[in-house]
């Protein structure tokens, strides 16, 4: 059952580089695993075929192996949480498919609503090495611009993080704009109310209500 587990995972090449020592004691496993179910193919008598103290020991010695690399697996994952908080959010079979595809930005798209609440996708421009995040949409299809694209470079757990940055500093910005926008647009409320996103016009309504409110309670 653990080899079963851990065979997708290590049978990526990004987790083989990520993870050496697992890969090598995985693929000694694997190895040996592979070598005695081709040896029950040929012997279809069980008995003939585990009457060997050969067998006995090496899966003993394979399931010490395998222990071991679920224990560095393990340690990993929590490595990477620990570089951006917001991945304790996801399962460890959710984490892995993003760290076994880290040549893959979009591979991060199916996860980003459980990292981030209101996130539903990000907007990627350019290829390679030019790649960058440059807004942010809700499941609602609200679109949010960046103030400056976010580079694709380093580690996943690193460019997450510059987009947990960018994002609040990006809805700051919106903020100031559609609160300075309640005035000033020629349509009105009713026009403003569907210029802005959603939660930018509760912000802005509540702060222009606090404003009359005060100004009411002082004339």
């Amino acid at each position: 059952r653990n080899w079963m587990s851990l065979e997708p995972i290590f049978a990526s090449d990004d987790i083989q580089k990520q993870l050496p020592t697992e890969s090598k004691r995985f693929q000694t496993v694997d190895r040996n695993w592979r070598k005695f179910t081709a040896e029950a193919f040929k012997t279809p008598a069980p008995l003939a075929l585990c009457n060997s103290e050969r067998m006995l020991s090496t899966f003993m010695e394979c399931n010490k192996l395998l222990d071991m690399v679920a224990k560095g697996l393990s340690d990993y994952l929590e490595t990477k949480r620990g570089g951006f908080a917001r991945f304790y959010f996801l399962s460890n079979d959710e984490l892995l498919e993003i760290l076994s595809q880290t040549r893959d930005p979009l591979a991060v798209q199916p996860h980003l609503r459980k990292c981030f609440e209101a996130i539903d996708k990000l907007d990627f421009a350019g290829q390679g090495a030019a790649m960058t995040m440059t807004a942010m949409n809700s499941a609602e299809k609200e679109w949010a611009g960046f103030d400056s694209p976010v580079s694709v470079r380093g580690n996943v757990e690193f460019w997450l993080s510059q987009v947990e940055a960018m994002m609040k500093r990006s809805i700051k910005t919106i903020c100031k704009n559609a609160a300075a926008d309640y005035k000033a647009n020629a349509g009105g409320r009713k026009q403003w109310v569907q210029e802005w996103q959603g939660q930018l016009v509760l912000a802005g309504s509540q702060h222009y209500w606090s404003i009359e409110m005060e100004e009411a309670i002082s004339t």
